[in-house]
């Protein structure tokens, strides 16, 4: 049951939401080679590719199906909707962060600058 189930989900999602589903179109294109071999019968599979999938489009009386040719169009299939409820209140709140801060430091002279030890040994000349 679960091999049933993984064989399921996986071509689900590879049907679903990407280019393999293309695949499904091969009987289109063996009809399609059909109808030109019977129409010319010096047509090859090499010639029928290159002149639908190599050779610029060229729309004629079958450019209809050859537009239903796997991988000749792309399938838009992924659709999503969103549903977005916009908050009943924005606030936005930065903060400003200085890049230079200025400090103010006043320096001055003081006595107790140099400790009591180094005065004693350090007088200045006395004149």
């Amino acid at each position: 049951m679960k091999k049933l189930l993984t064989y399921f989900l996986l071509s689900l999602y590879l049907l679903s939401f990407t280019e393999a589903r293309q695949v499904l179109k091969l009987p289109n294109l063996i009809e399609h080679y059909i109808s030109h071999e019977l129409r010319d019968k010096n047509t090859t599979l090499y010639s029928f590719i290159k002149m639908h999938y190599l050779d610029a489009p060229v729309k004629d009386s079958d450019y209809n199906q050859d537009m239903s040719l796997p991988f000749k169009t792309h399938d838009l299939s992924p659709i999503s909707i969103n549903l977005v409820v916009p908050p009943k209140k924005i606030e936005f709140n930065f903060e400003q962060k200085k890049l230079f801060v200025e400090k103010k430091q006043n320096f001055a002279y003081s006595e107790t600058f140099y400790p009591s030890v180094f005065q004693k040994i350090w007088q200045p000349p006395k004149i």
